[in-house]
């Protein structure tokens, strides 16, 4: 049964069906506000049965080190709930977050086999959502069906707070797929689309995935992941032109083909669009809030998860109800909830993270972990679903602990492994003659 957890896990990433359970303080202005709902969702009894294996096989040995973490991250805790806005909503949230610690721990122990379990089960995710997302464009409205039960939720062009796009003067439905946005949608993709490319051999049924991402991506209208993805794309395409001229020979691999594909649409895709002004201005009050919640809370924030509440005591008058939402910035988040040593402890792990990856010897996660994880750093300076939504929490936690392996041996190196030793390999040739 152990077995088949792991990747059952993995295979519902991109699920949303759970049960919310409404508090006092789930509710602002009258209104049923999810974000502040406590949810027991289907990934959370995988990820609970996963750790009480984990827990009853592993013997935990405490150095001075490991309990100075412990003690510190549960003072910051029962310091935070203590003093947070609404205690019951923080204290879930924190049951949250220790779930995701110890789902990164197992996650680590066991990379390689995720690393290779995700590459079996990613090409089918693509082509499910993108299937879905394509279907609800031209529907202009959810499927419904059995899709309730994958995630779906119920909607059309004319729900209030739907997210809409705009080409050509015509007013569409943006595809939302199985999430609670195209924009959280759009960056799960990215990052699946990475991993997907980082494999050593890529099938027919991988590159079609891969396109299919790349499509939904176009359709979600999600300008941040748009700019991730120009980026990478041209990341690519310089270094193979750069390496080219090095080895004095060119060829032409399918990741290089999608780079050259990709770089000339995204930037057509930006040159045919445009941000509407509301939804800077909208925010840029989010940004101005949460400064301001920061600055009357520096230490220890307002309470994990408590950012709305926060919002709705700051500004008593919000013009649009369905901009009640955390702020569009995981940092600014952090810090308003938790404060600004939580704010330091998260930067300190994910800054030696990011060195562990750059430092450590070249193992077949590497290169693709380190630009998923470059990705939702990028992306999460401009929005907040890494942080705020199920999917997209448990692929941030997945990446993580992908990050930190365990066991850094490898037997099945990765295509950016392999081009990386050859290009090594060339580079010394290269010395040795000049």
């Amino acid at each position: 049964m152990k077995g088949i957890i792991l990747p059952l896990l993995l295979i519902i990433l991109p699920l949303q069906l759970g049960r919310h359970f409404w508090l006092e303080n789930s509710y602002i202005f009258g209104l049923k506000v999810d974000y502040l709902s406590p949810t027991l969702y289907v990934q959370d009894i995988l990820i609970l049965t996963l750790i009480i294996f984990w827990l009853v096989e592993k013997r935990l040995r405490f150095n001075l080190k490991n309990f100075l973490l412990v003690a510190g991250y549960f003072l910051l805790a029962a310091i935070n709930i203590l003093f947070s806005l609404a205690p019951l909503i923080s204290f879930f949230a924190w049951l949250r977050i220790s779930e995701f610690i110890l789902l990164g721990l197992v996650i680590s122990k066991n990379s390689h086999k995720v690393f290779d379990i995700l590459g079996k089960i990613l090409p089918a995710i693509l082509i499910f959502e993108f299937g879905l997302g394509f279907v609800q464009t031209l529907r202009q409205s959810s499927v419904g069906g059995l899709f309730w039960f994958f995630g779906e939720r119920t909607f059309n062009i004319l729900t209030p707070g739907i997210a809409r796009g705009v080409w050509q003067g015509k007013i569409f439905l943006r595809p939302y797929g199985t999430f609670s946005h195209p924009n959280s949608l759009a960056g799960f993709i990215l990052v699946a689309i990475i991993l997907v490319l980082s494999k050593k051999n890529l099938n027919l049924f991988d590159k079609l995935s891969v396109f299919c991402g790349f499509f939904l991506i176009f359709l979600s209208f999600s300008r941040t992941v748009w700019l991730a993805l120009f980026i990478i794309g041209t990341g690519f395409v310089l270094q193979k032109i750069f390496l080219s001229f090095k080895i004095k020979k060119f060829s032409l691999d399918f990741l290089y083909f999608f780079s050259l594909f990709t770089v000339p649409l995204t930037v057509f895709l930006f040159s045919m669009t445009s941000i509407e002004n509301s939804s800077f201005e909208n925010r840029k009050r989010l940004t101005e809030t949460a400064l301001l919640i920061i600055r009357k809370n520096p230490l220890f924030g307002i309470g994990a998860n408590n950012f709305i509440i926060g919002l709705s005591q700051e500004n008593t008058v919000w013009q649009w109800s369905y901009w009640l939402q955390p702020v569009h910035n995981i940092f600014l988040l952090v810090a308003s909830e938790v404060g600004l040593i939580g704010l330091v402890f998260f930067l300190t792990f994910l800054v030696v993270t990011i060195w562990r990856l750059f430092r450590h010897p070249i193992s077949n996660t590497q290169y693709p972990i380190l630009i998923s994880l470059l990705v939702i750093l990028f992306t999460g300076l401009f929005d907040h679903y890494w942080l705020t939504l199920i999917q997209n929490q448990l692929l941030f936690t997945v990446i993580l602990g992908l990050a930190c392996p365990v066991n850094t041996q490898s037997s099945t190196p990765s295509k950016f492994f392999l081009r990386t030793r050859k290009y090594d390999k060339i580079s010394r040739v290269l010395k040795n003659n000049f």
